[in-house]
């Protein structure tokens, strides 16, 4: 496993307020530090500012003068390369063949050493759809079509993922695929990745933490590190408990 990321490259939310051109905001002085090289879940009913939190670590929206969000020591202005969002949707170019997808990314930040080749067949190889590299979107799975959304937002080597329900679409099989998947690329690269999600299961199972957020305004009900061996077990005695305390949250 590669090295993790520094602590100091960390998200610090401080009190955070999303600016919506005078429009209600779902998050008014929210603070919350997020820890780097870990993959964190966050869950809370719809409504409560799940995205917009996203959306903000990314640097996609605008926080007021107040506050906001810093990554490694400084505030986010907008976005950058660092920091890479992936969407429920996928969002592929479907004239494009899986391979074409990924390279797609190259062209705004060009791969160091062996080049665009290599990087995209190692890429590839990591999610495990080297036999679908010529395929087009519309002749995969929806896992594979995830799993090349996720490889063209890692060819760009950011030190961020961030994931918006990226699974929600998918039947339970497939889902937990994807949480294999997901561990793997943590176990390889070891990057920082927050994912939204309305599943408490996949919150437990991928996450090494999961936050619960409280609605209008956002705030942390719940935070809660799901580390232990047992976490990984969804028949567990300590899985079933925990299950059945995040949904006193959100039911």
């Amino acid at each position: 496993m590669l090295t993790h990321t520094q602590p100091w490259d960390a998200f610090r939310v401080e009190h955070l307020s999303v600016d919506y051109g005078g429009r209600p905001s779902p998050i008014k002085d929210l603070s919350l530090d997020l820890r780097a090289g870990e993959v964190t879940c966050v869950l809370g009913k719809s409504g409560c500012g799940k995205t917009t939190l996203l959306k903000a670590l990314g640097g996609f929206v605008q926080a007021e003068p107040s506050g906001g969000v810093l990554f490694r020591g400084h505030y986010l202005r907008g976005p950058t390369p660092e920091i890479v969002m992936i969407f429920q949707e996928n969002n592929l170019f479907p004239w494009l063949t899986v391979s074409q997808n990924i390279g797609f990314a190259l062209k705004f930040r060009p791969p160091p050493g062996a080049g665009k080749k290599a990087a995209i067949r190692q890429m590839l190889d990591t999610v495990g759809l080297a036999d679908a590299a010529h395929a087009y979107p519309h002749q995969l799975s929806g896992g594979m079509r995830q799993r090349a959304a996720i490889a063209r937002a890692l060819i760009t080597e950011p030190q961020v993922l961030l994931l918006d329900e990226p699974f929600s679409a998918l039947d339970v099989g497939l889902r937990r695929r994807m949480h294999v998947l997901m561990h793997d690329l943590w176990q390889r690269t070891g990057k920082t990745m927050v994912m939204v999600t309305h599943n408490i299961e996949e919150a437990i199972l991928v996450g090494h933490r999961v936050i619960v957020l409280g609605a209008r305004p956002a705030r942390v009900l719940f935070d809660a590190d799901t580390r232990a061996p047992d976490m990984r077990d969804r028949y567990a005695p300590a899985f079933l408990d925990l299950q059945k305390q995040l949904e006193s949250y959100i039911d």
